[in-house]
């Protein structure tokens, strides 16, 4: 059994130097390729010829179109609904003025009356006032002259008393009728005093007497719910016989003739935005409609969050194919400013601040600053100037100085030998 193992280790090993040998004599036999020297392909690239051109700048944005006039009509009065004028529901049109719903008015009708009999109970009284003040008036004269005639006889009778020519109780009689008559012009001098307190709060109590017929009536026309303005009914929230209590919300209206969209826009393009700007909204879901508005305002502020603010586009529906609705995500294209000789290339033809310019059949980086992106283009300044041809592919093979081939051209360019770089290949392989 051992003889067997060993023997069979050594017809392994006897075949593994057989065939090393055979491999070496391969490779020590085998024939030199012949050589050649190659040209290196340089890389087909596309361009575009550099030229002033003359474009309008478009500032990109979004938001939501809302209704100019819009309105929640509510209750101002506690009042069972009577009535819902013409039936009216969602998507009706109405007028300005026109009485959409009725409330019950009675209560305040009653309120009313009871103001207003107040109110000339009250001016009665007043009246009666001013009557007592005349005649106490009246009085107050005769008690003025008759206090003026007492006081001169009873001054006549002291001064004839003093001289001995008047007896006492003549004095005495004419002190009493002096010191009546001060008495009852005192009197009616309180009298007269008193009238005028009484009138200042009869008027004050018909002022309040007022201001409650006032709120009456006031109350009495809130139970009459119209329209402020023309427009269509955009919802409902009340039926006949509903008891509606103040500031319930009842119905909301709309008008749309005129949309205003709070646009975002980023704040680079602030500088360029103007009131009266041209503006094309449109929907992506409905692609083959569009609509056209202005600017109308620009908001003061900005969100720096965010990095936007915001401008107002108003849309005349008057005006439009198709009216714009309310609540459309909208996106904006707002008219920006007019260039006049802006350079543009496509913005991936710029790489890190560097474009390649194509000057016979080298690439040449030039550095550049991108004034602004409008679509797909940047606009250039720099290191550039019209009449150069920008490289615009295979832009992450090229380098400066590199060699290229312009589209169009054979598909061997020779190149200068300081910037070639030689190659070895088999027979046949340069021909494919």
């Amino acid at each position: 059994m051992l003889r067997k193992i060993l023997l069979s280790c050594v017809l392994v090993l006897v075949s593994l130097v057989i065939g090393l040998g055979v491999f070496v004599v391969l490779v020590v036999t085998r024939p030199t390729p012949p050589q050649r020297h190659v040209e290196s392909r340089a890389p087909i690239v596309a361009t575009v010829e550099l030229m002033p051109q003359r474009v309008r700048d478009v500032l990109r944005g979004y938001g939501t179109a809302l209704a100019d006039k819009r309105a929640t009509l509510t209750a101002e009065v506690n009042a069972p609904v009577l009535e819902r004028v013409n039936n009216i529901d969602v998507g009706d049109r109405v007028a300005e003025g026109d009485v959409l719903i009725r409330l019950d008015d009675r209560q305040y009708v009653q309120e009313l009356h009871e103001a207003e009999s107040r109110m000339a109970s009250l001016e009665a009284q007043i009246g009666q006032l001013g009557v007592q003040l005349q005649n106490q008036r009246s009085l107050l004269e005769i008690a003025e002259s008759d206090l003026t005639l007492t006081r001169e006889e009873y001054e006549r009778v002291e001064g004839l008393f003093a001289k001995g020519a008047a007896p006492k109780t003549e004095r005495d009689s004419t002190r009493l009728r002096y010191q009546v008559a001060l008495r009852a012009k005192q009197q009616i001098d309180n009298q007269i005093a008193l009238i005028e307190p009484q009138k200042l709060e009869l008027q004050a109590m018909r002022a309040g007497a007022e201001a409650a017929a006032e709120r009456a009536q006031l109350n009495i026309e809130r139970c009459q719910i119209k329209a402020p303005f023309e427009g269509q009914i955009e919802s409902i929230n009340i039926n006949v016989g509903d008891r509606v209590q103040m500031g319930t919300p009842m119905l909301e209206m709309l008008n749309l003739d005129r949309i205003v969209i709070p646009v975002e826009l980023p704040v680079s393009t602030r500088a360029q935005s103007r009131v009266g700007a041209r503006v094309e909204l449109y929907v992506e879901s409905m692609p083959k409609v569009h609509w056209e508005g202005e600017v109308a305002r620009i908001a003061p502020s900005a969100d720096m969050l965010n990095r936007t603010y915001r401008v107002y586009v108003e849309v005349n529906n008057r005006k439009q194919d198709m009216p714009l609705l309310p609540g459309y995500f909208v996106k904006a294209a707002v008219e920006g400013e007019l260039l006049t000789a802006a350079l543009m290339i496509p913005r991936h033809a710029v790489v890190d601040g560097m474009v390649f310019v194509a000057n016979g059949h080298k690439a040449h980086a030039r550095e550049v600053e991108v004034l602004r992106y409008i679509e797909d283009d940047a606009v250039l300044a720099g290191n550039v100037k019209p009449g150069d041809q920008i490289i615009t592919s295979n832009l992450d093979v090229i380098f400066d100085d590199a060699p290229v081939r312009l589209e169009g051209e054979p598909d061997t360019v020779a190149v200068d030998p300081d910037v070639s770089s030689d190659g070895l290949a088999m027979d046949g392989e340069g021909d494919r």
